[in-house]
């Protein structure tokens, strides 16, 4: 995936860790979304634009390489790409991902930052709290009570917020708390 390894590397100069854009096969259209916060791998998300949004998740492993092996999702995908224009065309992977190779942006762009309810609606493993995409404030737990944020708030803050964010969570023992309203809040603590 060589656009993928352009992309990126045009994200590192703008500070980036996130891309979102579109992409067209025939008469599908996809919103898609190229995440390099997640680990190990990056991420490269493609919902299906429509009434009936369908998600499809590739790991984007170490060289920029999709594996042409769809597993779960292979049927989904090939029902989704068998439709008007493209109809009784068996999905092959490999060519799948050389046209996909073809159509992605190599140029990142600040406008192409996905906003917090984007990142939301493109990425359908983040499962906590789908409805409130926007930062609120931080929940602490003491150490003493065994309590701390779940797995799925963790996954949130890495994803919506970003790596730093999460690695204070970590530190101190917080969830993140979301709100449904953008309160044009930051996460960053400021020491008095």
């Amino acid at each position: 995936m060589t656009s993928l390894q352009q992309l990126h590397r045009s994200m590192l100069l703008i500070n980036s860790e996130m891309q979102q854009f579109q992409i067209t096969f025939g008469t599908i259209s996809f919103d898609c979304l190229f995440s390099t916060r997640d680990k190990p791998n990056y991420i490269l998300s493609l919902t299906l634009r429509g009434e009936n949004p369908k998600f499809f998740l590739f790991d984007v492993k170490k060289g920029y390489w999709i594996a042409p092996y769809f597993g779960d999702f292979y049927n989904e995908l090939a029902s989704v790409l068998r439709t008007g224009k493209n109809s009784g065309n068996k999905l092959m992977p490999k060519e799948f991902l050389d046209n996909l190779n073809k159509t992605i942006p190599t140029k990142a762009t600040m406008k192409n930052n996905p906003k917090p309810s984007q990142i939301i609606r493109l990425r359908p493993d983040i499962t906590e709290q789908r409805d409130r995409p926007h930062f609120d404030t931080w929940m602490y737990w003491k150490q003493s009570s065994g309590k701390g944020s779940t797995k799925e708030n963790r996954h949130k803050t890495l994803m919506v917020l970003g790596p730093e964010a999460s690695d204070y969570s970590s530190k101190m023992n917080a969830s993140s708390k979301w709100s449904a309203v953008d309160l044009n809040k930051s996460w960053i603590v400021k020491s008095n």
